[in-house]
């Protein structure tokens, strides 16, 4: 099921095919444009990698021509507002990075707003109450958040729950309490018309279709993520992967729900969207940038995608038809493409290393410094 309608798939050039590193290709003369996971590639956790200042001070001109080159930023991260997001990078990057240059995970959850924006949501992750303010800030009237102990005051008060009928879970983000959401998530999936309180008849399978389960959207699907530690981390989708089990064991139904992020369609088709606006506006010398992924691409250059993790930046940009450069950065840690499950273009100790082998092979190699 897709979040929001296709935009016709980007293809400019044919590319004939040979080994990983060393594949042949026509230049267009037509400056590329990068798309970066965040975590593993630009930062790892909170400490930002040099190699990503030095690749984004290329592409913003800080080059021997001042050629600029367009990139978005594409993450499967998310639990803040994206222009909140694109302000932190760009204090820690060194360089100005725009709202319209961050997708998050969540980001495709704005059309939803269009059928969910007037009915109560149940928005699941993230610290405090923030996802719970990025839905706002997207149109849901009416999200609620989980309540602890911890976070009272961020719930809504003078709420009977057993008088709201919910319309849909919005996982936007990681959980910080994976048996209390887990608990929630399935309280509502199992009730009648989204009521906490209520269950549906196990013995009754045409409750239980597609068509009569509460929807359910996760934001991304991703079983591990890359950041300081020294292993990869469990994220959304191993969450998602123990409530669909848990549904299935006490209900013997399988879970319907709708997944976004890398390497959904959905995401890709968005992301190119939101670059292409952008690279239209800056054609036409003004900054009216779509935001709701209708603008559909015109661009006759070729898009790398720069990520460290090979089932979701790797797998997505390759099915998208962009080029895919992996990193060592992050998830990855395999020693050649052999042991990625979704083979790239090429496979780069870094950024840095990745910008500079794609400027080269397009035929800017002279303007790096």
């Amino acid at each position: 099921m897709s979040l929001i309608a296709s935009t016709s798939m980007l293809r400019s050039a044919l590319l004939k095919r040979g080994p990983v590193g060393a594949r042949f290709l026509q230049t267009t003369g037509v400056a590329p444009a990068f798309a970066f996971d965040i975590d593993g590639v630009l930062k790892q956790g909170e400490n930002v990698l040099p190699e990503a200042k030095e690749a984004l001070q290329i592409l913003t001109g800080n080059n021997r021509t001042s050629t600029k080159f367009p990139f978005i930023c594409v993450t499967n991260g998310g639990g803040t507002i994206e222009l909140a997001r694109s302000q932190k990078l760009t204090k820690e990057l060194g360089v100005e990075v725009a709202e319209h240059q961050i997708v998050q995970s969540h980001t495709i959850f704005r059309p939803l707003a269009v059928k969910y924006g007037d009915k109560p949501v149940l928005v699941v992750g993230g610290l405090s109450n923030r996802c719970r303010l990025v839905a706002e800030a997207y149109g849901f009237k009416h999200a609620y958040i989980p309540p602890t102990e911890r976070e009272l005051q961020y719930v809504k008060r003078d709420v009977d729950f057993s008088k709201i009928e919910f319309a849909a879970v919005l996982v936007f983000h990681d959980s910080m309490d994976w048996g209390r959401d887990l608990q929630l998530v399935l309280d509502l999936v199992r009730s009648e018309k989204g009521v906490f309180g209520t269950h549906k008849d196990v013995k009754d399978p045409s409750l239980w279709t597609a068509e009569n389960q509460l929807p359910v959207y996760f934001s991304n699907p991703d079983m591990l993520w890359g950041n300081e530690w020294s292993q990869p981390r469990f994220g959304q989708g191993a969450l998602q992967t123990s409530i669909a089990a848990v549904f299935k064991e006490v209900t013997g139904y399988n879970l319907h729900r709708t997944t976004g992020g890398k390497p959904s369609k959905a995401t890709y088709d968005y992301s190119s969207s939101l670059l292409f606006s952008a690279i239209q506006a800056a054609r036409e010398g003004h900054s009216n940038i779509d935001l709701h992924g209708k603008t559909s691409p015109t661009f006759d250059g070729r898009v790398y995608m720069v990520g460290d993790n090979p089932a979701s930046d790797i797998a997505g940009a390759n099915g998208f038809g962009w080029e895919s450069i992996l990193v060592r950065t992050g998830v990855f840690r395999g020693k050649d493409e052999n042991d990625a499950a979704h083979k790239p273009t090429i496979i780069q100790p870094n950024v840095l290393e990745g910008v500079r082998w794609a400027l080269e092979r397009e035929g800017f190699g002279h303007v790096l410094p």
